[in-house]
């Protein structure tokens, strides 16, 4: 009778052991990191200085996917928002989906001209290791795809847009629009676009909307640390090892 008690008592001590550790693994400690990515395409652009100001008084770096072409109209402001500690990602030279889709080779030769450009204007020390295709990924072949991969660049989609550059829409519109499409996912890629007044109008609510909510606001690279994060974003991302496009 003593020895069946005494198994007993071990089967029920190893038994809570066992779901403690099971509870301890199931519950880290920590809830996941709730992030927000704000983006803004087709820059630099006359009224860039505007949007910076605002995201330094909103304490707010975000990604800047610029246009080659865009920079050479606006060195200075390209140098400004790199200055400013944004990032700065390649959204093409030309921003030219006709010439990218329809020269398997044209993508590479225009990301060289993208990064010369850049570098013209912010210094040579100027690298990146993200790019944006006009208008997201989804129409363009594998190969094109491929050929930004074998540039060693990341190319990253969103899953929240703002619409900000839709004829006839409003600043509340734009709001509700990236709210409603980030759908309070953990981890959200936002779509702006720079030179629109009716986002920078939004920017201070939608900032707010997030921080109320526990986000913190990053920029996208493809460093180990921000791949953690964005393994759990539903946006499209291609890293350049990925063999499924």
């Amino acid at each position: 009778m003593f020895k069946r008690l005494t198994a007993l008592l071990l089967l029920l001590c190893l038994t809570a052991g066992a779901a403690l550790c099971i509870a301890e693994a199931a519950d880290p400690g920590e809830t996941a990191r709730k992030v927000v990515y704000l983006t803004f395409d087709d820059g630099p652009k006359a009224d860039t200085p505007e949007l910076v100001a605002l995201l330094e008084e909103l304490d707010v770096k975000a990604t800047f996917f610029f246009v080659g072409l865009a920079a050479r109209a606006f060195p200075e402001n390209a140098k400004l928002v790199y200055d400013a500690g944004h990032k700065i990602g390649c959204h093409s030279h030309s921003h030219s989906p006709t010439l990218i889709k329809e020269d398997n080779g044209f993508v590479g030769r225009d990301i060289d001209r993208f990064m010369a450009e850049i570098r013209s204007c912010v210094g040579e020390e100027f690298t990146t290791d993200i790019y944006r295709f006009p208008g997201g990924s989804t129409s363009y072949r594998k190969r094109i795809k491929r050929a930004v991969q074998e540039k060693g660049l990341t190319c990253f989609d969103w899953n929240s847009l703002s619409g900000d550059t839709h004829p006839g829409v409003t600043a509340q519109d734009i709001y509700e629009s990236a709210i409603k499409t980030g759908a309070d996912e953990d981890v959200i890629i936002v779509l702006m676009h720079e030179q629109k007044a009716r986002t920078r109008q939004i920017l201070p609510d939608l900032v707010a909307y997030y921080r109320e909510r526990g986000y913190e606001f990053r920029t996208l690279s493809a460093d180990p640390e921000e791949r953690e994060i964005l393994a759990r974003c539903p946006a499209k991302i291609i890293y350049p090892e990925d063999e499924e496009l």
